[in-house]
């Protein structure tokens, strides 16, 4: 038995594979204004609605109402969508995205033989004081749909091959 139980949505976007060359070539990832810390580009600050935004939110409109029809948590808006490319040597720390609500990650670029995928981090130890992790088993098109206060890290891509994600929030 379990005292608690966090659960997570993992679906794969079929439409992915025709609208993904079109959805790439509209993020502005030769941008080097579009830098952060470790990760070679996000346009996560940026305050313009993403050129990008209305094709990639047809192309998960599905999975989404999906979820809605599964989960107990009813969302209104997707919020704060945003881009970010990995290059080799980049990561992204522990981080969450606030207490209320549900986040989500797409997998646009993707290689399963040589990225990682995202590492959530369990809100609160075991008996003997350590956090437990998870990585999911993910392909290029999987959407990931989490609760927004999960910590979790994009880990460092080892690789010459590009990640990259497309993320935003559910409320």
């Amino acid at each position: 038995m379990n005292l608690f139980y966090i659960e997570y949505h993992k679906v794969f976007c079929r439409e992915w594979a025709w609208a993904k060359d079109k959805i790439l070539s509209m993020v502005p990832f030769g941008d080097t204004s579009l830098r952060d810390h470790n990760i070679s580009f996000t346009d996560y600050f940026k305050k313009d609605i993403p050129e990008y935004s209305e094709l990639f939110l047809s192309i998960v409109r599905p999975e989404l109402e999906s979820f809605i029809k599964k989960s107990d948590y009813k969302f209104n808006d997707v919020t704060a969508l945003w881009c970010q490319r990995y290059n080799k040597g980049d990561y992204f720390q522990p981080h969450d995205h606030g207490g209320v609500g549900y986040s989500a990650i797409f997998y646009a670029e993707y290689d399963e033989k040589k990225h990682g995928s995202t590492t959530f981090f369990s809100p609160f130890q075991d008996v003997h004081g350590h956090r437990k992790s998870f990585s999911p088993s993910v392909v290029e098109g999987d959407l990931i749909i989490f609760p927004a206060n999960i910590m979790h890290m994009a880990p460092n891509n080892t690789s010459d091959t590009h990640r990259t994600i497309f993320s935003f929030n559910l409320i």
